[in-house]
């Protein structure tokens, strides 16, 4: 395997990322074997290719929306990589039209549960949304309603409101402080959705073809020809 030109190919695939959401949990797994890639990551590289050759005229599509509020999904893959059983986390915030903001990440810490996998990437989305809402106020685009984050795991959102501790919880106890802080002060609010309602779901795992082109158009990526052709 040429190293140099697998290290070239998912640079410019990883630039591509900046504008192609759809394809940054796939690019991140890849990117992840710089050093010992193999015939079959380059295989999959270059499906990635194929695959952006057949959506070349798919783009964000940002409209205008009557309520200008800052909403995000948040996921996670529970120990998802096999060689070291950390998870991937995801998440992506939009105004009601497009994305703007998203995120496809391996966690640091390799989780010992399901809800301490998602209170990872909550903790990540809350600080984004804190992030964004500041800069938001600098343009005078203040949010006043506390931003609403929808998660599919219902632990995660109880130990967020729960103020007691007990065995499950000791390993994480900052994030459950900073999470519920945001709370109170009413920059954050945790919305539970159900799994098939779980955008973010594109973000962390492998997926369908009907799935993942029903999320693909939830993050707001179309076909330019086929708005051109509804005008």
């Amino acid at each position: 395997m040429d190293e140099k030109l697998y290290k070239s190919l998912i640079g410019c695939l990883m630039y591509l990322t900046i504008t192609k959401p759809d394809i940054i949990h796939v690019v991140s797994l890849l990117s992840r074997y710089m050093h010992c890639a193999s015939e079959i990551h380059f295989e999959a590289a270059k499906r990635i290719l194929r695959y952006i050759k057949g959506i070349a005229n798919y783009g964000i599509k940002f409209s205008q929306v009557e309520k200008f509020n800052l909403h995000g999904y948040s996921n996670s893959d529970w120990a998802g990589n096999i060689n070291d059983m950390r998870s991937t986390s995801g998440y992506y915030f939009s105004f009601n039209s497009g994305v703007f903001s998203w995120s496809s990440k391996k966690q640091e810490i390799v989780a010992q549960s399901t809800a301490e996998a998602e209170y990872v990437v909550v903790t990540a989305s809350a600080n984004q949304a804190v992030w964004i809402r500041k800069l938001l106020k600098d343009l005078n685009l203040k949010q006043n309603e506390s931003t609403q984050l929808f998660v599919d795991n219902q632990a995660a959102i109880s130990i967020s409101n729960n103020p007691v501790f007990h065995g499950r919880t000791k390993h994480f106890k900052i994030k459950i402080f900073f999470l519920r802080e945001v709370q109170q002060e009413g920059e954050l609010k945790l919305l539970y959705c159900k799994t098939e309602e779980q955008h973010a779901d594109i973000l962390t795992k492998a997926l369908p073809k009907l799935k993942f082109e029903y999320l693909r158009q939830k993050l707001g990526v179309y076909s330019f020809r086929v708005n051109e052709e509804n005008c």
